[in-house]
């Protein structure tokens, strides 16, 4: 019977020893011996043929072997069928139907099928324990019973800070968004021991992953990571079944560490218990590198999961995968079953690129006919779909689809069966609900396995939608399962073996991109990771200790470097700053005083804008507002009686140009904190407008005496009206005696007066005039140029002036302006202004 792999390199045994294929035992043996005495070397024979022989009689009387060369040519196994054989216990290979069945070992299942003694049920329970928890040892006791003696603890050797990847929440506020964390690297100082049952690992590598990404951290600054590889850097006192350099994987127990609090392997030194840890075989280490090894969680998590909850499945049926596009684990899952001849049908969603959602009674026709068809992709999102599902096909992939609506029109046009296992590895809101509509109902043994992070966030299935389906809904974390049972360490070793084989021969592959931490940008490294549309498994490798003690000396030194050039910085911004305020109090001290530049530079008078009243008047009043056009018109209609009337233009005065810019609208002007500004904070712009007032006030006294020596009065018979800056003008003059001589009243409507502290400083530092003054004050009720804060600052400041008596008053409904309202309220004003 020829063989299909005749041309393989092994010879026929058969033929070497000259029986034929259905030969007995006997047989073999006689026609050996005859061969093996002609063929000897000591009688001439070929040594060569002489070893064929020998391999020929081993494989033909081996049954095992004999009854492999018979089927397939060959006496070695090649590394898929050995992965096949060994999953599940070889449930998929040539085994009854029935073997699976009697090879549970249950005592529940004992104790239906059949009656037993008691002895027998307690010795089953005994076998089903796991030893490993029901012996106390003495670390144990030392551990819970006893405190963690100092005189144990081993000193930490490496001194200086190591790297540490932090996540902090995605709000400042400690709150989660629902997106990745915020990262960052920064060296920090390590614990200076390690207690007597610690060791200290210096990692390697840390595989990005979406208990990472999407941490659920409550403050700022955790070191992130849950597993990861790393070699033992030393040892606590009481540790005895590790070694230094000894290639450890670190996967704590879900109940110590949570994403909350991890472990936080992403860091160049570790101090963890040992029980954090499992040893990695030598066999393990010869193929695989530590990027490669540190994926062994998501790998051994696909194996583990297509072999508890996938063992009813036979070679040709579909499993139904939403994660096979994302990380290492979703590869592997792929390959995985296309190695156990599984067919994986993929749902491959990416950002930006709209989905149809199912939705309605399950199997119903109308949950996904009735699906909104989703606007076409963007030409880019759509690009990269295609190229992710030309990858997926290859890697092992039957079929990919955007969303689940598009996976129950193919299987409407193809008739074919649904799957009858999901595996969730996306668990978003709404991915179970969409992967249990493409699922057979659950009385065909239906089920959907979580076992993706996801984002952290609930998941939301329809109870009646649940019920409908009546399949089971199952979770699985693969280190609550290595944890679980000690004999799990030794499956998951066992697994990552005939992984190694696999990759030896070309049959498994792992896609990484490594990121070097300290060195590479980690905020790329974590948008990476976070990207759907990036397949590759992204890896954190650590500097050596050497090179951490070299960055440490360098930033050591830079550190002085910066801080010897800060305080120099410091030095000169506080002699700077001394300066500048020398010369401010300078300038504060000699303003609106006989020696100011004001005073000896005087800059002209103030435009008249509007001259009108009697000819020959018995007083004056003077004008000072901020519009001049508008006011000279209203103030053509005042009736003054016997006085005369002067406008005053200090807005088209040279000086009046910084003061006219103020925008009274700004938010500092109408919160207060322009006018409450106090001189330390004074910058040169407030100088320079304290400087225009006072120029303005000595223009505006140049302007109004030649009127009183043409008119032959003095300034007691003067009443200076006046609105906003203006107003504000004025009140600076009169108050700091820029005018010579007492006026007889002044009438201001929502006066703005520069830095009211300023005015009441200076007005301390003068004497006591000998006659009073009255100032009547109009605010509107509205006005948001003037607010409350400041109102009652410049009301207790005008309380200290001497000499002079304030009324306030309020106008309704009054803005910043001076309307017909402001006018009928000045007419009626004007009389008290010159009561005696």
């Amino acid at each position: 019977h020829p063989h299909p792999v005749a041309a393989m390199a092994e010879p026929d045994y058969y033929a070497l020893i000259g029986v034929e294929r259905n030969a007995t035992l006997h047989e073999i043996r006689s026609k050996f011996r005859q061969q093996v005495l002609a063929q000897h070397p000591d009688k001439g024979g070929d040594p060569k043929k002489f070893q064929l022989l020998n391999k020929a009689y081993n494989v033909l009387t081996d049954p095992e072997k004999r009854k492999r060369f018979d089927a397939t040519g060959r006496t070695e196994k090649s590394a898929e069928e050995e992965f096949v054989e060994g999953f599940g216990g070889g449930r998929l290979g040539q085994r009854p139907k029935d073997a699976d069945d009697r090879a549970v070992v249950n005592l529940q299942d004992r104790i239906i099928t059949g009656p037993q003694a008691h002895e027998d049920g307690f010795q089953e329970w005994l076998r089903q324990r796991d030893q490993s928890e029901m012996v106390l040892t003495d670390k144990d006791f030392m551990k819970t019973a006893l405190f963690n003696a100092a005189e144990l603890s081993t000193q930490i050797k490496h001194s200086g800070p190591i790297q540490h990847v932090l996540g902090s929440p995605t709000n400042s506020y400690g709150q989660a968004l629902g997106g990745t964390v915020q990262v960052q690297v920064k060296p920090r100082p390590m614990k200076r021991a390690i207690d007597h049952d610690e060791i200290l690992v210096r990692m390697l590598a840390v595989p990005v992953e979406d208990s990472m990404l999407y941490a659920e951290l409550d403050k700022a600054g955790v070191c992130l990571g849950m597993t990861g590889v790393g070699r033992i850097e030393q040892l606590g006192a009481r540790v005895e079944e590790l070694r230094p350099e000894d290639m450890v994987l670190l996967l704590p127990k879900p109940t110590k560490y949570s994403s909350q609090r991890p472990i936080g392997t992403a860091r160049t030194l570790l101090a963890c218990s040992e029980e954090d840890v499992i040893k990695l075989p030598d066999s393990i280490l010869e193929e695989l590198t530590p990027e490669q090894i540190c994926l062994a969680p998501a790998i051994v998590c696909g194996y583990i999961l297509l072999e508890s909850y996938g063992s009813r499945l036979k070679p040709g049926e579909s499993v139904l995968l939403n994660a096979a596009h994302l990380s290492a684990g979703g590869s592997a899952l792929l390959q995985l079953c296309k190695l156990l001849k599984l067919k994986p049908l993929c749902l491959l969603s990416l950002p930006g690129m709209p989905v149809a959602v199912v939705k309605g009674e399950y199997g119903s026709k109308a949950a996904w006919q009735d699906a909104e068809v989703p606007p076409a992709a963007p030409a880019a999102v759509r690009a990269k779909y295609e190229r992710i599902s030309e990858m997926l096909i290859t890697l092992g992939a039957e079929e990919v689809f955007p969303d689940a609506a598009a996976l129950l029109r193919w299987r409407d046009r193809n008739q074919r069966m649904l799957p009858k296992l999901a595996l969730d590895g996306v668990s978003s809101r709404d991915s179970c609900e969409q992967l249990l509509h493409c699922l057979q109902p659950g009385d065909k043994d239906s089920q959907l396995v979580v076992y993706g992070f996801g984002t952290a966030q609930p998941l939301s299935i329809s109870p009646p939608l649940l019920s409908a389906w009546g399949g089971s809904l199952a979770g699985f974390n693969i280190a609550r399962w290595v944890h679980s049972l000690s004999a799990n360490t030794k499956k998951m070793m066992s697994v990552m073996e005939n992984v190694t084989k696999l990759v030896r021969a070309n049959k498994f592959t792992l896609d990484t991109v490594l990121y070097k931490v300290g060195q590479d940008p980690i905020a790329e490294a974590f948008s990476r990771a976070a990207d759907a549309a990036d397949s590759a498994q992204v890896v954190l490798t650590f500097p050596t200790l050497q090179e951490e003690l070299s960055a440490s000396s360098e930033q050591l030194t830079r550190q002085k470097e910066l801080q010897e050039q800060a305080k120099e910085k410091e030095l000169k911004r506080k002699a700077e700053e001394e300066e500048r305020e020398k010369l401010k109090n300078e300038w504060l001290s000699v303003l609106f005083g006989e020696k100011s530049i004001a005073a000896m530079s005087p800059e002209g008078p103030l435009p008249i804008g509007f001259e009108g009243g009697r000819r020959n008047p018995s007083s004056l009043l003077v004008w000072l507002g901020d519009s001049p056009k508008s006011d000279n018109a209203a103030l053509k209609t005042l009736p003054a009686g016997s006085s005369g009337v002067l406008s005053l233009s200090w807005s088209e005065h040279s000086a009046g140009e910084a003061l006219l810019a103020v925008d009274l609208n700004a938010p500092q002007v109408t919160d207060g904190s322009w006018y409450l500004r106090k001189q330390s904070a004074f910058e040169n712009v407030d100088l320079d407008l304290l400087h225009d007032v006072e120029i303005l006030g000595r223009s505006m006294v140049e302007t109004i005496e030649p009127k009183l020596g043409e008119y032959g009065l003095d300034w007691k018979d003067v009443v200076i009206l006046g609105f906003g800056k203006g107003a504000g003008i004025a009140l600076y003059a009169a108050l700091l005696r820029l005018i010579p001589k007492p006026v007889a009243a002044m009438v201001f409507f929502s006066p703005v007066v520069l830095f009211p502290a300023v005015l009441e400083e200076k007005m301390q530092a003068l004497k006591r005039g000998s006659s009073a003054m009255k100032l009547f004050t109009i605010w509107g009720s509205r006005d948001r140029a003037t607010p409350n804060a400041y109102r009652q600052l410049l009301a207790q400041t005008l309380r200290k002036a001497p000499d002079l008596y304030t009324t306030p008053d309020t106008l309704p409904d009054g803005g910043h302006e001076f309307d017909q309202k402001s006018l009928d309220l000045l007419e009626s004003v004007l009389p008290l202004c010159f009561s005696r």
